[in-house]
């Protein structure tokens, strides 16, 4: 029961909303701190951030309150992204802030889409797909993008010349992140769900394949970069400190020139020394001053001090630094190093008469240069000269009696006289030898790390928080110099980054990824009418398929070999076949009529046609049917339709038709001919003289007698026509003549209308051309196409008979004037019993048969009939036929 209430608790909407919330926030940082990978320095400008497209799709989807979760997830993303090394106050502040523009941009995405897009929404309209995407994409991400950008000028982040680039770079990525990730959020978890799903493959593997493309060419471009970066600061730093070393050797050689002095001289005044110093040594860049640091042995002070009282100053004597920093005399050692000359003069004059060897660093340096014979530099210390501190080195060069031999330690110990030295400004030697190098570029260091423990700063200008990505620029080299090991390190500046650093890669991000952006748009709206039509044909299919099963008539679908691919349940009934079993049957099978009419190819049956033949049941019984055949193609493959009617019913209404109708026919024709014969004797005057009242009585009565003999003989012709029984006696004939014969012998009924009948010219080939025909029903054709074009004349009207030649082919035209025939008779003219007005041919007389055998009798003889008209103008009714040879 416990487990239940919680499962009902965990079920419960309230539940499921704080989950969505929570999930939410942790999706939107996880996907922020991933597109915060793709970020271009030195602005760390990102052309996707994926948490926007989130964000606006969860509100979609699961309405307002997931808001909340969007102001917590970018909260949280922008506390983690901080520079702050701890989290304070204004750190959280600052999030919040920004975090406050993107969820204001998510709601107002979603309120605009809901009321000019409608959401859920299946998007298969393109206006809607665009409108879609613009209104949650820039629209909406202009709005996120300026309170955050307002938000780190406000509190100081970022100048105001940087705000509009700042504002551009953030509303790219945010929009592009929206163009991406909310059709996928959409794809996942939209409403309808039947519809979304059927487009993870259509959309959302495209969707993501093409952007994981674009990235992966976005992190070659970007390595591409970097490295180009790299070779042209690594290539300005070896130049830089190449530039340090030579400088520092510069200080070597210049000082072996001063070295020379002292070998080749017993005695050096100072004097000579000054004016050696002026004249003959020549790179003195960067050196603070020369000087002559003379080895004095204790029995020597007294000597070494007065002549130099007498050479230099009054008050010379050999002195050391106290405690305190003061100059005091020299306490009595075993010997001294007193710096003797030094050059210039009177920056330096203070420092005459110190006894080098009484500093312990400066000892050092003199004891490796004494011992291994080659110029020693001293660890960075401070001059003597200076009262505040400035880093400098001293170097020192040792001098050994000509005479003596320096071949081991011992010797040159023995045989030194002194030191060639020079005093070395570390700043200023730097400075001189940088000049050609712009400042501005790059920041040197120079580490004296002989002792490893204890390293000190040679050189350092400027310091500043160097960004993470620009920590594998950083070049360091190793140098010796004097005995001492320097580690040059040359870091870019910001202004090198700022100038140097391409948005080449950025560009290919967003330019890519919009893109895709635009591929997932066309997607949505291809996918969506794929489904769209692929649901309207699942509807009609069921809709065809219901018709199908419960139609009346027999229907059965056939392929290009006659198998039997479909069939209704009336087929099933008519055939007596199980329905399952015809999928194994052959159309020969039911209709062995068309046992040869389906070849391999199935090109025997090309059009639509019907006709009465004999079906055959499961039973092996014939059965009477009317068959429909309809081709279909259907994706490069032919079916065909057939539509089969139970015919035994109808072929008994008509065979019992027809022998009534003959029957009948017969039986009137032997009446109506005494009536006729009776009537003609009485009108003819044989039987004596009659009153006119009889006379019009009986004239009413013989016309009507003719009628009905009329009648009574086109219902014969038209029997006979429809079962096959009419024989015609075909011979080659010349039309001319006939038509001739056919206007003379129905003048006298053109006349009795008041219409005259004309041969019109005809020209010679015309009147020679013959056709194979039945004469007597050529003329029965021609007085009836005479008779109807006269009744349908106006008085006084003309009705004209022409002959042309087309071709292979003879055309008999009869011409009226009369009232025409209207464009919705035309289905109907050539039927039976088909007139135009049936009142007004009551007035003129007529059986509505005449057309109808007409096009029979012309058929039978191998031609074709139509006419023309226009109504108020009269019509022209045609016949062709083919020319006998």
């Amino acid at each position: 029961m416990v487990m239940g209430l919680h499962t009902k608790v965990l079920r419960s909407p309230a539940t499921v909303v704080v989950l969505r919330i929570l999930l939410l926030a942790l999706a939107y940082v996880a996907a922020g701190r991933l597109s915060l990978l793709l970020a271009i320095p030195p602005g760390f400008v990102s052309g996707l951030f994926l948490p926007m497209g989130i964000a606006l799709g969860a509100v979609l989807i699961w309405g307002f309150p997931m808001a909340i979760g969007v102001f917590l997830g970018s909260t949280l993303l922008n506390i983690s992204i901080s520079p702050a090394s701890s989290i304070s106050l204004p750190v959280v502040l600052i999030a919040a802030e920004i975090a406050c523009g993107s969820t204001v941009a998510s709601l107002a995405g979603t309120l605009l889409i809901r009321r000019y897009v409608g959401f859920p929404n299946s998007l298969t309209d393109e206006r809607k797909i665009f409108a879609f995407f613009a209104l949650g994409g820039p629209v909406a991400t202009s709005l996120s993008a300026s309170i955050g950008v307002f938000t780190l000028y406000g509190n100081g982040l970022i100048p105001a010349e940087h705000m509009l680039y700042s504002w551009w770079t953030w509303w790219i990525g945010d929009a592009i992140g929206v163009l991406i990730a909310t059709p996928l959020v959409c794809v996942l978890f939209a409403e309808p769900r039947h519809f979304w799903r059927g487009r993870r493959l259509t959309v959302g593997v495209p969707l993501v394949v093409s952007s994981l493309v674009v990235v992966a060419v976005f992190i070659m471009s970007s390595n591409n970069e970097q490295k180009k970066l790299n070779d042209q600061f690594e290539q300005q730093a070896r130049l830089v400190s190449g530039a340090v070393d030579t400088g520092l050797s510069s200080v070597v050689y210049t000082l072996a020139t001063l070295r020379g002095l002292f070998v080749a001289s017993e005695h050096v005044t100072r004097a000579e020394f000054s004016h050696y110093v002026d004249q003959v040594v020549i790179e003195k860049h960067g050196v603070s001053g020369f000087s002559w640091n003379q080895r004095v042995r204790h029995a020597d002070r007294a000597d070494y001090e007065s002549t130099m009282r007498t050479e230099l100053s009054a008050n010379f004597s050999i002195k050391e630094k106290d405690s305190s920093g003061a100059f005091i005399i020299a306490p009595e050692r075993p010997e001294y190093t007193s710096i003797t000359y030094v050059e210039p003069w009177q920056k330096n004059a203070v420092i005459l008469g110190f006894n080098v060897a009484s500093d312990p660093v400066r000892d050092e340096a003199l004891i490796r240069a004494r011992d291994s014979g080659h110029f020693a530099m001293t660890q960075p210390l401070q001059l003597l000269q200076d009262e505040f501190m400035s880093p400098g080195v001293v170097v020192y060069y040792p001098v050994y009696e000509r005479t003596s031999s320096t071949s081991t330690t011992l010797e040159r110990r023995e045989s030194l006289i002194g030191y060639a030295t020079a005093i070395v400004r570390t700043n200023d030697l730097i400075y001189s030898v940088l000049t050609p190098f712009s400042s501005g570029d790059y920041q040197l260091h120079i580490i004296d790390v002989t002792e490893p423990e204890k390293p000190q700063v040679f050189y350092r200008a400027g310091e500043f928080d160097m960004p993470a990505y620009a920590r594998d620029l950083v070049f360091n080299q190793e140098i010796l110099v004097g005995g001492r090991r320097l580690l040059i390190n040359i870091s870019p500046t910001e202004k090198f980054l700022t100038e140097h650093v391409s948005l080449q890669s950025w560009f290919v991000l967003a330019g890519g990824l919009l893109f895709c952006s635009l591929l997932g748009g066309f997607l949505l709206l291809i996918s969506g009418r794929t489904q769209h039509i692929s649901n309207l044909v699942e509807q009609r299919t069921k809709e065809l398929a219901a018709i199908l099963e419960n139609a009346v008539e027999s229907i059965l679908v056939v392929d290009e070999q006659g198998l039997i691919q479909k069939a209704n349940p009336a087929a099933a009934q008519l055939f007596k076949y199980p329905l399952l079993q015809f999928s194994a049957l052959h159309i020969a099978d039911l209709v062995p009529v068309l046992r040869h009419s389906f070849n391999v190819q199935g090109d025997d049956v090309t059009t639509s046609y019907m006709r009465e033949t004999l079906g055959r049941c499961s039973d092996g019984g014939d059965l009477e049917i009317e068959l429909s055949i309809s081709p279909v193609a259907i994706q490069e493959r032919k079916f065909f339709t057939f539509i089969i009617h139970d015919a035994t019913a109808k072929r008994k209404v008509d065979r019992l038709k027809s022998e009534f109708i003959s029957t009948v026919s017969h039986e009137l024709r032997t009446p109506l001919t005494s009536i006729k014969g009776a009537l003609g004797i009485v009108l003819s005057g044989s039987l004596g003289e009659m009153t006119d009242k009889i006379r019009d009585l009986l004239v009413i009565a013989s016309n009507n007698a003719e009628r009905l003999a009329r009648l009574v003989n086109d219902i014969l012709d038209v029997d006979k026509l429809e079962f096959g029984n009419l024989v015609l006696n075909i011979k080659r004939s010349v039309i001319y003549p006939l038509v001739q014969q056919s206007i003379e012998h129905n003048q006298g009924y053109a006349e009795r209308y008041g219409v005259n009948l004309q041969l019109n010219a005809t020209d010679d080939a015309a009147m020679q051309c013959a056709a194979n025909i039945d004469t007597d029903r050529f003329l029965q054709v021609m007085a009836n196409l005479l008779s109807n074009a006269v009744k349908f004349s106006y008085l006084d009207g003309v009705v004209r008979v022409q002959l042309t030649v087309d071709g292979q082919e003879l055309t008999v035209s009869v011409i009226d004037e009369g009232q025409g025939i209207a464009d919705d008779f035309r289905q109907r003219i050539f039927q039976r019993f088909a007139q135009v007005d049936s009142s007004d041919t009551r007035r003129r007389d007529g059986t509505g048969l005449g057309l109808s055998i007409t096009k029979s009798i012309i058929e039978r003889m191998g031609g074709k009939i139509d006419y023309q008209s226009t109504v108020g103008k009269g019509s022209r009714f045609y016949f062709t036929l083919p020319i006998a040879k």
